[in-house]
């Protein structure tokens, strides 16, 4: 399919429900890293409005099982039946951390802004991961991250103060790395999206988050808040 921003599916949902930041604009280069082609089996971690897996079930034809363990409705199933994928999305309420699915089961897994809510438990939740995906596989994350270097001290007492927890979740470029290596993951790409801070600010002006977040965001100015991308293969 052509790639370019104009015809970037993702740009191009009505009414887009956006969970965090840049989730749009990140889906497409994760999904190119992650090579989902035609009539592929995808795992998708962290579902949140179903919007990114019914775009890649309409787009590239493959089917997407989409894990939401929040979800309290079947939202994402229903927005899969309006555009047409009702039979190539599954919507499940389950952890990453505990996957009920075989060994070598999907061709592709993506998380996109929300593997870094998984916190302390992200090891175990790629180890998972890495289990149910077939050798060659790709398994990639897009999501927030911080640069390298302390978060400066007055986001910091914010942090605290508003128990946000961008300094529990958040983790640098690196540190992504060398989790996924140490589950026996081949690093093909990784890098901080240089576009990162603007995404974040949009987010900031959607005023759906509070307005503690939408004050750290601002205050930030780009120095520690960013998004990333980190992709490796099963060997």
């Amino acid at each position: 399919m052509n790639t370019n921003n104009t015809l970037n599916p993702f740009l191009n949902i009505k009414t887009p429900k956006a969970w965090g930041p840049g989730s749009f604009e990140m889906a497409l280069p994760l999904v190119k890293a992650t090579n989902i082609r035609p009539s592929m089996r995808i795992l998708e971690v962290g579902g949140g409005s179903g919007q990114i897996a019914t775009t890649i079930a309409k787009h590239w034809n493959v089917s997407v099982v989409t894990l939401e363990p929040w979800a309290n409705t079947n939202e994402i199933q229903a927005y899969a039946a309006d555009e047409g994928v009702e039979n190539q999305v599954l919507q499940l309420k389950i952890k990453a951390q505990s996957l009920p699915f075989a060994e070598n089961t999907f061709d592709a897994i993506i998380s996109i802004g929300s593997f870094e809510m998984i916190g302390d438990e992200r090891p175990i939740a790629l180890a998972e991961m890495t289990r149910v995906a077939k050798t060659g596989a790709r398994i990639g994350i897009a999501e927030p991250m911080c640069l390298s270097g302390a978060m400066p001290d007055e986001l910091v007492e914010l942090d605290i103060q508003c128990s946000l927890g961008f300094q529990k979740c958040f983790s640098d470029l690196d540190c992504n790395r060398n989790l996924f290596t140490e589950q026996g993951l081949a690093i093909t790409e990784s890098y901080y999206f240089g576009e990162a801070y603007q995404w974040w600010l949009n987010y900031r002006d959607q005023r759906r988050i509070s307005e503690a977040e939408q004050e750290l965001i601002t205050r930030d100015n780009g120095r520690w808040i960013s998004l990333g991308l980190v992709v490796g293969e099963k060997l």
